[in-house]
C-alpha cells in the first residue's frame, strides 16, 4: 500500500530543515520548493512525504499537487508565534483542493523567544474539527494520522 502525505510547514526553512534532520532527511533550504521523501520507517506501507515551506511559489504549486495527496498537514512550532499566526492561511490553502488536512505541533528545536501557542480551533466546511496531533515529533504525528487513516479505509471497505 501507498500513501502520500504533504506537509505545509509554517515555520522557518531553518527550523524546517532542524526538525526533518533528525529523521536523516536532508532538507534542502531552497525557498519555494517541494521536495519528496521516503518516509524510513514504515515497514509494510510505502509512505511518501511532500515537504513545502510557506512561500508564494510553493502556494501556487500546491494546487496541483495536492489531489493527488491521502492527507495533508499543516506543520507548525508550537512555540513559534509567527508560525502560528502563519497556521490559518495555511490551513485555509489547503482546503481550496482536499478535505482531509491535519494540524501537527512541534516543539523542537526550542527557540530562543518561546511564546505559549496560538493556535485557534480548526473547522471543516461542515462544522467539524479538524484533527490536531499534539505528539510534538513527526514520526509519533505520522503514526497517528496513519493509524487514523488506515482504520477510515478499512471500515470503508467492510461495507
Amino acid at each position: 500500500m501507498e500513501f502520500h502525505v504533504c506537509i505545509l510547514s509554517t515555520m522557518t526553512l531553518e527550523l524546517t530543515a532542524a526538525n526533518l534532520r533528525r529523521f536523516d532527511l536532508d532538507f534542502q533550504l531552497v525557498p519555494g520548493s517541494i521536495q519528496k521523501f521516503r518516509w524510513p520507517r514504515a515497514h509494510d506501507i510505502s509512505i511518501t512525504l511532500w515537504v513545502c515551506h510557506q512561500h508564494p511559489v510553493s502556494d501556487e504549486l500546491l494546487g496541483s499537487l495536492l489531489p493527488y495527496m491521502d492527507v495533508a498537514t499543516v506543520w507548525y512550532h508550537d512555540h513559534s508565534s509567527m508560525s502560528c499566526l502563519k497556521v490559518r492561511a495555511a490551513v485555509s490553502l489547503l482546503e481550496r483542493s482536499i478535505s482531509n488536512i491535519w494540524l501537527l505541533a512541534t516543539r523542537l528545536p526550542s527557540v530562543h523567544i518561546a511564546h505559549k501557542s496560538r493556535i485557534q480551533k480548526c473547522y471543516d466546511n461542515n462544522g467539524f474539527l479538524r484533527p490536531c496531533c499534539k505528539a510534538y515529533t513527526l514520526e509519533k504525528g505520522i503514526e497517528e494520522i496513519l493509524r487514523s487513516e488506515l482504520a477510515v479505509q478499512k471500515s470503508l471497505y467492510r461495507f
